[in-house]
C-alpha cells in the first residue's frame, strides 16, 4: 500500500464565475424523466399516506454474494 495524494480541485468542475474560472462542486439534479423519479412517481400518493422504508443494513463487504453483491435501489432502477 503506497500514499498518494490529489489536489482536491483537480476532482472539481471549473466554472466562469465573475469573470474568473472557479472550481465548484457539479450540481447533481434529479432526473425527471429517469426511471429512479418515474418509480417514486408512480409509489408517491401511497407513501404519502404510509410508513414504507427500505432498511439496508450495515454495509457488507465480505461475506456470500446475495449479500455483498447487492445494489442500490436507484441504481438497479437506473439499469433495468
Amino acid at each position: 500500500w503506497v500514499a498518494g495524494g490529489m489536489p482536491i480541485t483537480k476532482m472539481m468542475n471549473i466554472e466562469r464565475r465573475h469573470g474568473e474560472d472557479k472550481p465548484v462542486i457539479r450540481k447533481a439534479l434529479v432526473e425527471l424523466d429517469g426511471a429512479p423519479f418515474k418509480y417514486f412517481e408512480a409509489h408517491r400518493a401511497e407513501w404519502a399516506v404510509e410508513t414504507a422504508f427500505t432498511y439496508p443494513g450495515a454495509i457488507q463487504y465480505y461475506g456470500p454474494a446475495e449479500v455483498c453483491d447487492i445494489t442500490t435501489i436507484t441504481l438497479a432502477l437506473e439499469q433495468a
